[in-house]
């Protein structure tokens, strides 16, 4: 049986209940754990420690309203698929909300067991059909991670949504010092094990929020939403450091065993302080790298 977590957005305490309701009678292949939030800054406390796997919200809240919420709401939880359900009669409210992001859309008067099962499960499965489409084209293929061309549109978003809604994002951008020497001694298939290895740790211990890019070569960047100072940004950029300067196990020629200690420089910049628009921030993000490389620290906070 799949067990699947629903967080669901929702003020209103009787439709809470009414949901809640709804989802028990379910008795189907798929078991729901549901967990419910009353606001947006709760639901995104909750999403750092561990993503559901659908959103169900509704579109006004005490802090937001309408179609803005759901904007709002979008970025809290990037990955997840996301079922507006509400009473708002506004015609083609639905289709708005799809075309602004969500998977589905239920009024409340219409809701059944069956119908929102169904939503649920066919919402997953489209989500995640598109998501592995999407992968084919903006995934690195070493690595698995996101690929050049996909980090410049989200770096765009991220800054226009920053403008938007006037908030900050933290963005680290990291190179490996000894990499070429890797490539030199060992050759380029240990070169791609350690760029392999790298990737999986990046992948592993990142923030469920952080958006993880291979720049090229070996380069790799960050762009990490909820950093509104450069103390959290110092702390984020000492963290992958630590996580990352690490010796490696990497297979050379001959089969031979090789340990490489590896060693990196990584720039720290917040938007917008240091920088009015993407290309700002990442020349200041690469100048800080190179800072931190020319004076052999593990990294530059700029500024």
């Amino acid at each position: 049986m799949n067990r699947w977590l629903i967080y669901l957005l929702e003020d209103n305490d009787d439709d809470v209940y009414l949901i809640k309701n709804t989802l028990s009678r379910y008795s189907g292949r798929h078991q729901f754990r549901l967990k419910s939030f009353d606001n947006v800054e709760t639901l995104k406390q909750a999403t750092l420690q561990c993503s559901p796997d659908i959103l169900l919200m509704d579109l006004n809240l005490p802090e937001s309203t309408g179609l803005n919420t759901l904007i709002i709401v979008k970025h809290v939880v990037a990955c997840t698929p996301i079922i507006v359900l509400t009473g708002n009669s506004e015609d083609g409210i639905g289709e708005k909300t799809i075309q602004l992001g969500a998977q589905d859309y239920i009024p409340k008067h219409e809701l059944t067991t069956s119908l929102l099962a169904r939503t649920i499960v066919f919402s997953k499965e489209r989500f995640e059909l598109q998501r592995n489409l999407e992968n084919m084209v903006v995934m690195d293929k070493l690595t698995m991670l996101n690929n050049r061309g996909s980090f410049d549109t989200e770096l765009n978003r991220y800054v226009q949504d920053a403008i938007r809604y006037k908030t900050q994002f933290g963005l680290l951008f990291i190179d490996l010092d000894n990499f070429k020497s890797v490539n030199d001694d060992l050759g380029h298939q240990a070169g791609d094990q350690l760029l392999k290895s790298i990737a999986a740790k990046l992948k592993m211990f990142r923030r469920t929020s952080d958006f993880v890019a291979r720049y090229g070569g070996d380069e790799f960047v960050i762009i990490a939403p909820h950093v509104s100072n450069k103390e959290q940004l110092a702390k984020l950029a000492q963290h992958k450091y630590t996580l990352l300067a690490d010796s490696y196990c990497i297979e050379g020629p001959n089969n031979q065993i090789h340990d490489v200690n590896l060693e990196l420089s990584i720039g720290a910049v917040l938007f917008p302080e240091d920088g009015e628009d993407e290309t700002e921030l990442l020349n200041n993000a690469d100048a800080a790298m190179y800072q931190a490389k020319e004076n052999g620290q593990p990294y530059k906070v700029m500024g």
